[in-house]
């Protein structure tokens, strides 16, 4: 796994599926495929909003 860059962390079942997309996507071995961290930051706002009207608690710094 680590001579090939393949070694990756177990996703949970209950793992969200755009969450899982968006790690699978980090994990990319092409580079250009990978989001930016604009990108990154963008999704993850708009996905822990999406979690927050569900009623989950999530770390929001801004409170």
């Amino acid at each position: 796994g680590i001579l090939n860059n393949t070694l990756r962390p177990a996703v949970p079942d209950w793992c969200e599926p755009e969450w899982r997309k968006l790690m699978e996507e980090c994990w990319s071995p092409e580079p250009g495929s990978r989001p930016s961290f604009k990108e990154i930051t963008c999704r993850l706002r708009t996905m822990a909003a999406a979690l927050q009207g569900k009623g989950s608690n999530v770390y929001n710094p801004a409170k």
